[in-house]
């Protein structure tokens, strides 16, 4: 028997960065298979690992997530209760997890599910392309063969649907300035073992910063602006956008927009640079850090 809907669905999981990578790879996926690509955003913030887990310590100290993709003008579809109640988890031997098509469906052998944990970065992407059955994909997808080819694309959707209000004497500042988006990523980082903010990259980062733009501007960001102001010295002009109360995803597009970017060991700043439209733009980011995401022409210290 065969399946009557040929469809595919990625899962998406965690803050608004990883949103982005699952966004990105399901957005070529349709592009190279030509079939639909759904979004399952049950599990944003891992509940099913959590209950599997005996509430993993990983999980249970990162912050609570929110389905961020939603203020962009993205094209790929959530996936409805009709596709999502064909699949369900599991607890495996180990409490591995794994996804499976629900039993009582006559099909269940037409559709697979895909970890890219399990079959490595180059079985992913060769499934990118030449896979037949309906496929559900999980994975993070830190790798540029992933969507690189449709960066033009990921541009135009990861716009936000509402424009932000900017002062007229902030707006010019960013425009008229070589601005450079500076990101402090600690908040639950500081609790999960990954926080940098309190070793030397932060200084080393701002000299090669200085070295390349003339009289900067930066644009600071952060999770816990108050210890910036505090512990980062920053000479020169400097203008804190994590205290004038916007949302993550308008500091996210403020960023995306300044000339120049020192990002953290953080998706949210790693797509802001990304999609940033500067062809001069100076990144610099840290060395070691998912280097398969990493353009050549970023600056690792």
């Amino acid at each position: 028997m065969r399946c009557k809907l040929l469809e595919d669905i990625v899962k998406i999981t965690d803050g608004l960065g990883n949103q982005m990578f699952q966004y990105a790879f399901a957005l070529q996926l349709q592009r190279a298979s030509g079939r639909k690509v759904y979004l399952d955003i049950r599990f944003i913030n891992h509940e099913d690992k959590i209950a599997r887990e005996g509430k993993s310590w990983f999980y249970q100290n990162c912050d609570r997530r929110k389905y961020g993709l939603e203020h962009f003008k993205i094209t790929l579809p959530k996936a409805n209760t009709n596709i999502l109640k064909k699949w369900q988890f599991v607890n495996q031997e180990n409490n591995k997890e794994k996804l499976v098509y629900d039993l009582v469906q006559n099909d269940l052998w037409f559709w697979q599910w895909k970890d890219e944990d399990q079959i490595g970065v180059e079985n992913t992407l060769s499934l990118l392309k030449n896979h037949i059955r309906p496929t559900y994909f999980q994975g993070y997808f830190f790798d540029l063969r992933y969507y690189d080819e449709v960066r033009p694309l990921l541009q135009k959707e990861f716009c936000l649907k509402k424009p932000i209000y900017l002062s007229m004497r902030l707006k010019k500042i960013l425009e008229g300035t070589n601005s450079v988006g500076i990101h402090i990523r600690r908040g639950d980082f500081t609790r999960v073992s990954r926080d940098i903010s309190q070793k030397n990259y932060y200084p080393k980062a701002i000299k090669v910063m200085n070295e390349y733009v003339e009289d900067p501007t930066y644009f600071v960001f952060s999770d816990d602006i108050n210890w910036v102001k505090n512990n980062l010295e920053i000479k020169g002009r400097k203008i804190y956008i994590s205290e004038m109360g916007f949302s993550d995803y308008e500091e996210f597009t403020i960023m995306k927009h300044c000339s120049n970017h020192i990002i953290a060991n953080s998706t949210f700043s790693y797509w802001a640079a990304y999609l940033n439209r500067n062809l001069r733009k100076i990144v610099v980011c840290p060395k070691r850090w998912k280097t398969g995401i990493i353009p050549k022409d970023w600056i690792s210290v």
